[in-house]
């Protein structure tokens, strides 16, 4: 019984693998892009910035948003923050009439960042019907209050939003190496995890970024957050229809993008290669926490599995949808394979028992496509080989924030917590920020 359990347990989870593996493989090896029309000068912009306690960086977010594009406005939600975020802005907004401030007040502030955007888009959509504003050419562009956009996005989401299909896209995410002395109270040691932390995460995005890519061809880009496009035609359609178009969840925006590709069959959404770029958790306390927060929003997303199944789409994009919402789950299968081979040898229950050749395989095939990924990584960025050799060095790192992240999210989820878990950010030097703006 004990020997089945086991093999059933391995089989389990060398299927997964292997679908993990082919993902992977297809996003590597997937150059060309679907072609796009001429940006639309019809659309204007809406830029909507969720803010808690975001003194230390949100004037900069702001300034480079009215930066980038003139013509938009700039929205900012207080959602009751105790520092000087709203009066921080209320100056700003005083000296400039395309800047806005929306203020929520407690107990119904600090619910979540779903609950903020829904909130603030009933505002906005009130003002743009008062307006008279054609709502199929409006588009509201989600940006967290340490995001900078890059010069190429604007333009290449006109392009993408030329296809009245598409109600949503995502932007790629890139990272901000943090920049200037230690943080107060850092040691040495933890500024040096914190560097290899955050070169982890910005090689997660460049994956992510292919990924998404391969997401394209069957029409279920991910929304995550932060350069996250949505245009109000459709906002509005889900307020008439009673719903949020973020939902209650930890991963609102991840949801959000699902319930949108769900809600018609002909919705698109797109993923732009220009970038957002944004600060890094340069703290694995911190990290460990934010990861915990996205693995119990994936969990609470398992709702949705039978309205996917159930909606029509293309088998692949069925497939990677459940693969994502069931990746907690499948992370737990792995972890039990891995965690019970010393009762295994105690036992004398092996479960599966592959060949050496299989085993050979497995690994040669796991280990080049990290390799590529690696190389390809360097090749963008244009890296030395001490700072890929920095980068490889922090895989380590990155898994074992990870797995400290997965326990602490069940452990969340099953014992009812829900607290939306908000990550700190920290003040940037000047010049960094004016190197993370590059394209």
């Amino acid at each position: 019984m004990i020997h089945a359990l086991f093999t059933l347990l391995d089989l389990a989870g060398l299927m997964l693998l292997g679908v993990y593996l082919a993902q992977m493989l297809l996003a590597a090896l997937l150059l060309a892009r679907p072609s796009r029309s001429l940006p639309d000068p019809a659309l204007r912009y809406t830029f909507v910035i969720p803010a808690l306690n975001e003194a230390l960086v949100i004037a900069d977010t702001v300034h480079g948003l009215r930066a980038a594009e003139p013509r938009a406005r700039v929205v900012v939600i207080d959602d009751a923050s105790s520092d000087r975020t709203r009066e921080i802005v209320q100056a700003l907004a005083d000296s400039d009439p395309a800047v806005q401030l929306l203020c929520r007040t407690l107990p119904r502030a600090q619910q979540g960042k779903g609950q903020a955007l829904n909130w603030a888009a009933h505002q906005l959509l009130n003002d743009l019907q008062a307006a008279g504003a054609d709502l199929s050419r409006e588009v509201f562009v989600i940006i967290d209050a340490d995001g900078r956009v890059t010069p190429r996005l604007l333009p290449e989401a006109s392009a993408a939003l030329c296809d009245e299909r598409v109600m949503g896209a995502q932007a790629r995410v890139r990272i901000r190496p943090s920049a200037g002395p230690m943080q107060p109270g850092q040691s040495r040691p933890g500024q040096l995890v914190g560097r290899l932390l955050e070169r982890q995460q910005d090689l997660e995005f460049f994956i992510m970024r292919h990924v998404q890519r391969l997401r394209e061809r069957w029409h279920t880009v991910c929304l995550f957050g932060n350069g996250q496009f949505m245009r109000a035609s459709y906002l509005q359609s889900q307020r008439e229809a009673g719903r949020g178009a973020w939902p209650d969840c930890l991963l609102e925006d991840f949801a959000s993008g699902l319930q949108l590709r769900l809600s018609a069959p002909a919705h698109r959404t797109a993923f732009l290669d220009a970038a957002v770029t944004q600060q890094g958790l340069p703290d694995l306390r911190r990290f460990v926490r934010q990861r915990a927060r996205w693995t119990q929003g994936t969990l609470q997303c398992l709702g949705y599995l039978p309205q996917l199944w159930a909606a029509p789409m293309p088998w692949a994009a069925r497939l990677d949808l459940s693969y994502f919402i069931l990746g907690p789950w499948i992370n737990v299968v792995i972890l039990l394979s891995l965690l019970t081979q010393p009762l295994r040898w105690l036992l004398g229950a092996h479960g599966l028992v592959l060949g050496t050749a299989v085993n050979l395989e497995i690994t040669v095939l796991n280990t080049g496509l990290q390799l590529l990924w690696l190389l390809r990584y360097r090749r963008e960025q244009r890296l030395g080989w001490g700072p890929l050799l920095f980068t490889v060095a922090s895989l380590p790192v990155y898994g074992l924030a990870l797995l400290l992240s997965l326990p602490l999210a069940f452990w969340n989820h099953f014992s009812g917590r829900r607290t939306w878990d908000k990550s700190s950010r920290h003040a940037e030097a000047g010049e960094a920020l004016r190197a993370g703006n590059g394209d």
